[in-house]
């Protein structure tokens, strides 16, 4: 407002005065009222982000939870190790058989061989299944395939995911009481066979 009042006085001046006196009083009162920076551009100004002030200013807090402790896994049953006590007609005290699903693969040991551990793949009919369960027990059956004169023998039972099969190895026969399993070639067992379904 002031500075429209004086540019009104100066107006009425050049009327009464002339232009020299006045267009230097008018000059001067201009250069007075204009800032001394009017001619340059002015940058806006800076805005402050409250939002991002008050983040840096606030204290940053983990969140409050309860720790998370996972649970150890269940161990699983293992039932791929067994052994039995199995009695042969020359021998005065039992021998111990034992059987292993190493890996899926089906083992016995032979105490009386060395090394004493065959693989009953070597068994006849054997389809090379994952063995998951394995059990053995005595069998001194006579007269089945494929000696009928066997004495004593062991019978292993395995579970695979195909079902449960067995069969049936011989220890001795009648010729000879107290035959140890070869260490190679095919195994003196009957072959592979299907239990019924559970």
């Amino acid at each position: 407002m002031n500075t429209l009042r004086a540019l009104h006085s100066l107006a009425k001046a050049f009327m009464r005065n002339g232009l020299t006196t006045v267009g230097v009083s008018a000059f001067s009162v201009l250069v007075v009222a204009a800032p001394a920076n009017a001619d340059t551009p002015q940058p806006p100004p800076a805005r402050t982000d409250v939002a991002a002030t008050d983040a840096s200013s606030k204290e940053i807090r983990p969140e409050h939870s309860k720790p998370k402790h996972p649970r150890p896994p269940r161990p699983k049953p293992d039932r791929s190790l067994d052994s039995a006590a199995i009695s042969i007609d020359s021998l005065a005290n039992p021998l111990v058989f034992t059987v292993t699903a190493r890996k899926g693969i089906p083992y016995l040991n032979d105490p009386r061989t060395l090394p004493g551990w065959q693989n009953l793949r070597r068994a006849p009919g054997s389809q090379g299944g994952l063995v998951t369960h394995i059990t053995v027990a005595q069998d001194s059956r006579l007269n089945y395939y494929p000696d009928p004169t066997t004495t004593s023998a062991l019978r292993v039972t395995v579970q695979t995911r195909d079902g449960i099969f067995f069969t049936v190895c011989r220890l001795g026969n009648l010729a000879n009481l107290n035959a140890p399993l070869p260490t190679s070639g095919p195994l003196p067992c009957t072959p592979w066979a299907a239990l019924p379904a559970v």
